[in-house]
C-alpha cells in the first residue's frame, strides 16, 4: 500500500482560484515531496479519500474501460481488490461495489471454484466502449471539427430521463425542449432515443459564442478543469526531473488520472475554441493528461504483468489500438 504523507500544517485551509472553494492539500501541492513521484501519488490518494461518498463502482469502471478492456475484457475479482488496495479501498467495499454493477446490469460474473471473474455486459459495453474513444483522444482535433448541432427532444414521459441524460453527457439546454450539442457529442441512450430530431446549426445571426453561453454552463466545469490540473502538476513536475514511480505508484496514478479526466471530458462539450471563455483550461488538461499517461505507461504496464490474471492465467496482452492512446 502506498504511504500516506502529510506535512505539519498539511490542512490549512486554501482556496480554489476563482470561486473560493476550498481544496484538498494534494490540490495545494503542500503535503508531498515535488520531487518523489511516490509521495505525489500518495497525495493523490490522500485526495481520493478526501472525497465524500467515495465511489467504489466509479473507480471499477474506470478499471474496466483503462485495464481490462484493451486485454480481452475479463479480470479476477483478486486484481481489482490489489489494486485498490493500493489506494486504501478494501476488499468488503470492492465487493459490494462488483455486487451493484452486477445488480444493475453493467458487468457479467463468473465463478470458477472459489474464484470470481467479471466482464463487461452487453449493456456495460454499449455505454462504456463508445466513451472510451471521447477519453483517449487528444482534445484539439475533436474541437476544430466540431459543428453545432440541436436536438429537439420528444414529447412523453421519456423526455425528463432524456434530457437529463444529456446535460450530464456534454450537451447544452436552450429550452426544456431543445438541446444544443456538436457532431462530436455522443448519441443520447435511453427510451425515446429514437424520436428525437436532431438538426445541423447554422448561426446566421447574432453570436454563436453568446448562443453557446446561454446554453452550456461553462465556469463550473472550467473550474473543475483548474482543479485538476492543480491537482496532477506536481507529479508531472517529479516525473519530469526524472523521477520514477515504482510499479504499484504508476498503476494508481494512472487509475486516478483517467478517473478524474474522464469525469471532465465526457461534460466537456467539445466545443470550437472561438466558442470557448478566455483562457479556457481544457486543452490544457488534455495535454497534462496525455503527457502523463505516457510517462505512467512503463510502470503501470509492469505492475498489469506481474499482478493483472484473469480466468485463463495472466492477462493477456494489450490489443494494438491501445497503443495509440492520446496519440490522436
Amino acid at each position: 500500500m502506498l504511504p500516506l504523507t502529510r506535512t505539519p500544517g498539511s490542512h490549512a485551509a486554501s482556496t480554489s482560484p476563482g470561486t473560493g472553494m476550498p481544496i484538498t492539500p494534494a490540490e495545494a501541492g503542500v503535503s508531498h515531496d515535488r520531487k518523489d513521484p511516490d509521495a505525489c501519488v500518495a497525495a493523490l490518494v490522500e485526495r481520493l479519500q478526501a472525497t465524500q461518498p467515495l465511489r467504489v463502482w466509479s473507480l471499477i469502471v474506470t478499471i474496466f474501460g483503462d485495464m481490462v478492456a484493451p486485454r480481452g475484457g475479463e479480470v479476477w475479482a483478486g486484481t481489482l481488490s490489489d489494486l485498490l488496495s493500493e489506494m486504501r479501498i478494501d476488499a468488503a467495499a470492492v465487493r459490494a461495489a462488483l455486487s451493484r454493477l452486477a445488480r444493475d446490469g453493467w458487468v457479467d460474473r463468473m465463478k470458477v471454484g472459489r474464484l470470481s471473474y467479471y466482464r463487461l455486459s452487453a449493456q456495460g459495453q454499449k455505454v462504456f466502449v463508445p466513451a472510451l474513444a471521447r477519453v483517449y483522444r487528444l482534445s484539439g482535433d475533436a474541437r476544430a471539427a466540431a459543428a453545432l448541432r440541436i436536438v429537439v427532444l420528444p414529447e412523453g414521459e421519456d423526455r425528463g430521463a432524456l434530457r437529463d441524460g444529456a446535460l450530464k453527457s456534454g450537451y447544452g439546454a436552450l429550452g426544456p425542449t431543445v438541446l444544443l450539442g456538436t457532431s462530436a457529442s455522443p448519441p443520447l441512450e435511453g427510451p425515446g432515443a429514437d424520436r428525437c430530431t436532431h438538426l445541423a446549426a447554422e448561426v446566421i445571426g447574432g453570436s454563436a459564442a453568446d448562443l453557446a453561453a446561454r446554453a452550456f454552463d461553462l465556469p463550473p466545469l472550467a473550474e473543475r478543469y483548474r482543479r485538476f490540473i492543480l491537482a496532477f502538476s506536481p507529479l508531472d513536475a517529479a516525473l519530469a526531473a526524472g523521477g520514477a514511480p515504482s510499479g504499484a505508484a504508476a498503476m494508481v496514478a494512472r487509475t486516478l488520472l483517467i478517473h478524474d479526466y474522464r469525469r471532465l471530458i465526457l461534460r466537456d462539450p467539445m466545443l470550437a475554441a472561438d466558442l470557448l471563455p478566455p483562457d479556457w483550461p481544457g486543452a490544457e488538461a488534455n495535454a497534462l493528461t496525455a503527457r502523463l499517461y505516457a510517462a505512467l505507461r512503463p510502470g503501470a504496464e509492469r505492475w498489469i504483468a506481474e499482478n493483472g490474471r484473469s480466468s485463463s492465467g495472466d492477462l493477456p496482452a494489450r490489443a494494438a489500438g491501445d497503443s495509440a492512446r492520446f496519440s490522436s
